[in-house]
């Protein structure tokens, strides 16, 4: 194999996390560890936010704390807040990084469900992120 054919070989990418080349155990993540952001140009109208917004799978209730809006997952919550790339979706400090992935998932499926452009990323706590 020339340098050349190295460099042209394609490698394996995980779709949800940006290739860093360093490989990353997820399983044992909690919410102070991880949050998501859900990219694209994305509108939901307000009378379909709190449906489209949170999972089918897990009985969930809106709570407003300190002025803002939480979605309670049994012990668990999570809110959300609109950046520029996208809608950024914060967990509280305990859930297992599962669970919260399962709600992400669930939040971007009903999102395309719509016919809109949705993608979810990790990230990762523990690195500085901009969303430049």
């Amino acid at each position: 194999m020339s340098i050349f054919d190295f460099f042209r070989r394609k490698r394996k990418v995980n779709q949800d996390i940006p290739d860093t080349g360093i490989a990353i155990d997820q399983a044992q993540w909690t919410g102070k560890d991880f949050d998501f952001l859900i990219k694209g140009d994305i509108e939901i109208s307000p009378d379909m936010y709190d449906k489209i917004m949170t999972p089918d799978s897990f009985e969930w209730i809106k709570i407003v704390k300190d002025d803002w809006t939480y979605y309670q997952v049994g012990q668990d919550e999570y809110s959300y807040s609109w950046e520029i790339p996208g809608i950024q979706m914060t967990f509280n400090e305990s859930i297992p990084f599962h669970k919260a992935k399962q709600i992400a998932n669930q939040v971007v499926e009903k999102i395309r469900a719509t016919g809109q452009d949705a993608q979810l990323v990790i990230l990762d706590k523990l690195k500085i992120q901009s969303f430049d």
